[in-house]
């Protein structure tokens, strides 16, 4: 059985290729689309499953 944060890091990854293509298309910056990368594959990922392990730690989870 898959974990809820290994389906939460897999989800962000895999938005993470096309957002970082359209930023690329839209600035046509490298460095921009790839702080987009890092932030929608590695940031925001860990913010998710940080807040949903703490509304399960609290017992407000599902």
């Amino acid at each position: 059985m898959v974990s809820r944060q290994t389906l939460v890091v897999t989800a962000f990854v895999l938005a993470a290729l096309p957002v970082a293509y359209l930023v690329e298309a839209a600035t046509g910056q490298f460095t921009v689309s790839f702080l987009a990368l890092l932030a929608v594959g590695v940031v925001a990922p860990s913010l998710v499953n940080d807040y949903l392990d703490g509304r399960e730690r609290d017992g407000n989870g599902v």
